[in-house]
């Protein structure tokens, strides 16, 4: 029996694990419940944790001196409501398991329980890093802080993401270089001085500096990043006064930032914080500029991808593992903090089939195919067990 066949022949398990985190998703770095669930189903297979950050969790399988490698599966939910219909949804309205962590964290549980029955072939350890806060960007930061990276160092570490459609049931994508891009949240709030609506000259109009706050914005990610830099700059929220003829004292931006290189992305909020200052000052305004999170590039290290996907060819039968891909997406991943300090690789499983529902990630009727499951338990478990045995 090979190791997918393994992870099939438990996927009852794993399947009423990832129902069991669906029913009820945690947001953020508040996960109790979740974390809770992870260890009650550690401590049944007899594997070694920690807490490790904010609700977070470190397992151990294997032995400590020598090689090790980390797999990473994120828990957290977002704060939407589900419209799915399922018999196993959301019990908890205005929180869902639309980006699939309920599926990471169940099918690193199903890992678990394979390096378990296989330990004794591992000739080194295997680190599990059950995550919280993915969503928010800081749940990764909140377990590196805490010495998830040290005593042991972890020679490599890999992440899953599950997805739908284009990407089919037991297809692995794996990826080679820069993989998501970095995410910064710029929240800006502009004061300026309230009043009548139709005295304009007594008051000064905070909305007057947005608007050219937001044009400044847009120029700079038009104007002063190479065009073969693939940059977004996006004003989502402009949140300020009350009705027709009030002029308001306040007014509140929120800004998405989108870049694959650091350098410019360190140029960009540099700019993006001079704009503020300047064009608040002309209209007269104050005003306070946060980077309220966020999250570097991910980077799948290429000698690292190279050498995992040709061992999981050789090693992984039944998985229909996909050339490597160089291809980047705008979103982000905040495994790019384990990434930028130790080898990786990210990789995106298949769950999408004829019978599932086609919509994206994020979305309030996204669905899984319970049947990716065990592959994605077998490519974790066949990572740890193709660099250690």
């Amino acid at each position: 029996m090979n190791l997918l066949q393994e992870a099939q022949a438990i996927q009852e398990q794993i399947v009423s694990w990832r129902r069991y985190f669906h029913q009820n998703p945690e947001l953020g770095l508040e996960l109790p419940l979740t974390a809770a669930k992870v260890k009650e189903e550690l401590d049944k297979m007899n594997v070694r944790y920690r807490d490790c950050g904010q609700s977070g969790v470190a397992a151990y399988i294997g032995k400590e001196g020598g090689k090790s490698i980390l797999l990473r599966g994120d828990m957290d939910a977002l704060p939407l409501t589900e419209d799915t219909g399922l018999p196993y949804a959301s019990q908890r309205p205005g929180k869902m398991h639309a980006c699939g962590h309920d599926t990471h964290a169940a099918m690193l549980l199903g890992a678990a329980m394979l390096l378990k029955d296989h330990e004794s072939e591992l000739n080194g350890l295997a680190i599990l890093m059950f995550q919280p806060g993915e969503e928010v960007l800081a749940g990764a930061k909140s377990m590196i802080d805490d010495g998830l990276l040290e005593n042991p160092k972890p020679d490599h570490a890999v992440a899953i993401h599950i997805a739908g459609d284009p990407l089919k049931t037991g297809q692995l994508k794996m990826g080679r270089g820069v993989v998501s891009a970095s995410s910064d949240s710029i929240r800006v709030i502009l004061h300026g001085k309230g009043g009548h609506g139709a005295s304009p000259q007594n008051s000064v109009n905070p909305i007057f500096a947005a608007a050219k706050i937001v044009e400044a914005f847009t120029d700079i990610g038009r104007y002063e990043v190479d065009p073969q830099q693939a940059t977004v700059i996006n004003t989502c929220y402009i949140h300020s006064g009350t009705t027709y003829n009030i002029i308001p004292n306040d007014c509140e931006l929120k800004v998405t930032v989108r870049t694959f290189n650091e350098e410019i992305r360190a140029r960009i909020l540099e700019r993006m914080q001079q704009a503020v200052e300047k064009i608040a000052d002309l209209y007269r305004c104050t005003a306070e500029f946060y980077n309220d999170f966020g999250t570097p590039s991910n980077y799948s290290e290429e000698q690292f991808a190279d050498w995992l996907h040709g061992a999981l060819v050789k090693d992984l039968e039944g998985v229909q593992i996909l050339p490597l891909d160089d291809a980047r997406m705008m979103g982000s991943e905040d495994f790019a903090y384990v990434s930028r300090q130790v080898s990786s690789c990210s990789m995106s499983l298949g769950a999408g089939a004829e019978h599932i529902p086609h919509f994206p990630a994020h979305h309030p009727k996204v669905q899984f195919d319970e049947a990716a499951f065990p592959y994605g338990a077998a490519v974790y478990a066949q990572c740890a067990l193709s660099y250690l045995k």
